[in-house]
């Protein structure tokens, strides 16, 4: 079989079913409740159980992000395929990638990490990701750079509302949740466990960074749900799916400006996941854009 420059096998191409703008809005929502309930309603209950914060983690965030996958599974399921390797890497976008499509990929960590140069040094590593396109033409190159100079314009713009928007809240975090997000950024223990010489706990995070959070939204969202709606939505699939993944992060956003920011890099995400046609670069930029957590254990472990 022939493979695209794009590295994504097209032959033969799997019948992918539409997911209509509601279907979606039901599915992010719908998946996004589940977080709620597990934080906000059992989180609170297990500590009140004198439940440790390391079980609690395990049980309301790890668990879940492990279940992306399982849902993820399901749905390949009820579409009818079979569990076979060639039909899971061509249904879920996970072929090779080419040299042009690696740069994206780089460009897009870039972009999702973030920092005062990240917009300028993602269009240039976008740039020559063009150059290393052999498939489309000079012209199709210089409109794809115009469209993202315009796209990282419009972040810039979007990211400037932050004193109008860091104040208006959407809810209020309950105080267990925020001693549960403190647990799990304090530099010198994790989730109530002493960092310091511990690696087991390193390895720990990385296997639950890896395979339940990275794993699960990335073939949950890009790799399940995204080619349904571009079945349905076409080139704009990508901006749809982008707004609805920023919100389904509604759990964790206390203001608008907590969910209004991050809609630039979901966008991006989706955006390149759409245009290549493979869900790597997002599985490569996705973690890169969350290793501050596993950084941090690490200069714990060994302060």
């Amino acid at each position: 079989m022939r493979e695209s420059q794009t590295g994504f096998d097209q032959s033969p191409r799997l019948a992918i079913p539409r997911t209509l703008l509601h279907q979606a809005v039901l599915l992010f929502g719908s998946t996004s409740l589940i977080f709620f309930g597990l934080l906000y309603l059992a989180l609170p209950f297990l500590r009140q159980h004198n439940t440790s914060w390391f079980i609690c983690f395990n049980l309301t965030l790890a668990a879940p992000m492990f279940l992306l996958v399982g849902f993820a599974l399901f749905g390949f399921r009820t579409e009818g395929n079979r569990f076979h390797w060639g039909t899971l890497r061509d249904r879920f976008r996970l072929g090779r990638m080419s040299l042009s499509t690696w740069t994206w990929a780089i460009a897009l960590a870039v972009f999702m990490y973030g920092g005062s140069y990240a917009s300028f040094a993602a269009f240039c590593l976008v740039a020559l990701a063009l150059f290393f396109d052999q498939e489309k033409s000079f012209r199709e190159k210089g409109m794809t750079a115009a469209a993202v100079a315009s796209f990282l314009a419009c972040s810039w713009l979007v990211w400037q509302s932050r004193p109008v928007l860091a104040t208006p809240p959407l809810h209020a975090l309950p105080a267990t949740l925020q001693d549960f997000l403190a647990h799990l950024t304090d530099p010198h223990a994790f989730m109530g466990i002493p960092l310091h010489g511990q690696w087991w706990i390193a390895v720990y995070y990385a296997v639950v960074l890896i395979f339940g959070n990275i794993a699960g939204e990335e073939l949950w969202w890009r790799g399940f749900i995204l080619p349904r709606q571009e079945a349905a939505n076409g080139s704009v699939a990508w901006l749809l799916h982008g707004v609805l993944w920023a919100a389904f992060h509604l759990f964790f956003q206390a203001t608008a400006w907590d969910m209004v920011r991050m809609m630039p890099t979901c966008c991006a995400l989706a955006f390149v996941a759409q245009s290549r046609r493979n869900t790597w670069p997002g599985i490569i930029a996705h973690t890169a854009a969350n290793s501050a957590i596993p950084i941090g254990i690490i200069r714990g472990i060994i302060s």
